[in-house]
């Protein structure tokens, strides 16, 4: 079996390496379902405000992969052949689950880009300093005169240039795309180590069987040797 079969990233043992795996899922995704629930998570806020169903729906199919990897924790710390099976499946589910969740999120802002631009000028970027809710679409004047007003403890206390706000969700658009590629590729790297891990003890444990069937024949033909002498 090749180095990469054996271990996770070329070096780290296969079970560690599903541990790391399962706290990958569990962290990650948990920190990105506290944000959403909290209003600093820009792909949540942005892609709830162009669909507000899939505000919701997202934030489940999170908390679902946050769910998955909690179990792959259980599993791999206890090296349960059940739970490591489970695991390897829940893995794969997770991949398609945050496959779905972060294009849907990405095609939604992008169609909607000049939402989310109204709404930067109307309240700023999201973020932990700019924690917001999925409001409606902002509705701003089309005067070339206006510019934003900052009021203090206000919705508009972050109120942001449309020049700049363009900019800013160009950036942002363009580095989410990038991330989501690198996460949805590793991830899908993470199921099939998981699925290795859960081969492995399956095999060890038939491996183990095998061997005690084999000294049991063996001590049984001692037995039937020696009654015959």
């Amino acid at each position: 079996m090749g180095l990469g079969m054996d271990k996770c990233c070329c070096f780290i043992p296969l079970r560690l390496g599903t541990f790391f795996i399962a706290l990958w899922f569990f962290v990650i995704y948990l920190f990105d379902a506290a944000t959403g629930f909290l209003g600093s998570n820009a792909v949540t806020i942005y892609s709830g405000q162009s669909a507000k169903a899939w505000y919701y729906i997202g934030l489940l199919l999170t908390v679902i992969i946050c769910v998955g990897g909690f179990f792959g924790i259980i599993g791999s710390l206890f090296a349960s052949r059940k739970f490591a099976k489970a695991f390897s499946i829940i893995a794969w589910v997770n991949c398609v689950l945050s496959i779905i969740k972060y294009l849907i999120s990405l095609i939604l802002m992008v169609v909607n880009r000049d939402i989310m631009v109204k709404s930067c000028q109307r309240s700023g970027f999201v973020g932990f300093d700019n924690t917001q809710v999925p409001l409606t679409p902002a509705v701003l004047t089309t005067n070339e005169y206006y510019s934003p007003v900052r009021y203090p403890n206000t919705l508009n206390a972050h109120a942001t240039s449309e020049e700049d706000c363009k900019g800013i969700i160009q950036t942002f658009l363009i580095a989410y795309g990038v991330v989501i590629f690198i996460v949805l590729a590793l991830q899908l790297y993470f199921a099939k180590v998981a699925t290795n891990y859960s081969s492995r003890l399956r095999n060890g444990a038939r491996h183990h069987r095998l061997h005690d069937q084999q000294i049991k024949d063996f001590e049984e033909s001692r037995y039937h040797m020696s009654t015959v002498y």
